[in-house]
């Protein structure tokens, strides 16, 4: 483990406190920590498994925070979902050595692009409930076994396609949707957590002090999603998937 200075530690938890508070509303922290923990010296391997640990506290944080305070998760409804993410992640986060990532590293900014634009042009998007157009019985188990797969295997956006598909596909309103990502996020980061301790590919000490500032950061976040309408949810996707997208484009194009 590098040594850290103190101000790096102070970056380390600002960092988690900026990333809780994105993530809890758009999905994206990721964005924010990854780089700060490759700055602050640690190798990718373990980057990436540290900034599993703080990213479980803060989704954790934000679904009990959803669930008890603003009584927004619909359990019995996502379940499926949370089950199969669980288990589809730890295997993305298997795979990451034996599978080519470049296939998702060129195509998934170009996804994230057409999820920008179908939010900018949608300007109701999210603010009632919808019809839904795939049974909820198909959708979880579906989007479960995809987006933990790929939360294991590479992450950028996830929590940004759980919140769009479930307004688009499943029925719920912003609010309502936002809500009902972080466990199904929760569920992800725990299963890639669970193959990174295994393979010992994350620092504890840096992750759990990152995530003291995740947690206030995921506290204040979902406050604000919880007193307010889904209407103020629709500008912090819009932020995160083109940041997320442009990200994903420079480290593919100049590295």
């Amino acid at each position: 483990m590098p040594e850290f200075s103190p101000i790096t530690w102070i970056i380390v938890v600002s960092a988690g406190l900026a990333a809780g508070f994105i993530d809890s509303i758009a999905g994206g922290g990721g964005m924010i920590t990854l780089p700060v923990l490759l700055a602050a010296g640690l190798p990718p391997h373990l980057a990436v498994g540290t900034n599993k640990v703080q990213s479980v506290f803060g989704a954790a944080t934000a679904a009990w925070r959803y669930t008890v305070v603003g009584g927004l998760v619909p359990w019995r409804r996502i379940r499926p979902g949370f089950l199969i993410s669980l288990l589809a992640s730890g295997a993305g986060a298997w795979s990451v050595g034996a599978v080519d990532a470049g296939i998702l590293e060129r195509s998934v900014p170009f996804v994230l692009l057409g999820l920008w634009i179908y939010v900018a042009l949608r300007r109701e998007l999210g603010e009632g409930e919808k019809p839904v157009r795939v049974p909820r019985g198909l959708f979880y188990p579906a989007a479960g076994a995809l987006f933990g797969f790929y939360d294991g295997f590479l992450g950028p956006g996830t929590g940004s396609f759980w919140s769009i598909s479930q307004v688009s596909l499943a029925g719920m309103n912003l609010k309502q949707s936002t809500a009902a990502a972080k466990p199904l996020n929760f569920a992800s980061n725990v299963g890639a957590l669970a193959v990174f301790l295994l393979t010992g590919d994350a620092l504890y000490p840096v992750g759990l002090t990152m995530a003291a500032g995740t947690i206030a950061g995921s506290w204040i976040g979902s406050h604000l999603v919880i007193r307010n309408q889904p209407r103020f949810i629709r500008p912090f996707i819009l932020v995160v998937v083109a940041a997320s997208a442009v990200k994903l484009l420079a480290d593919r194009y100049f590295p």
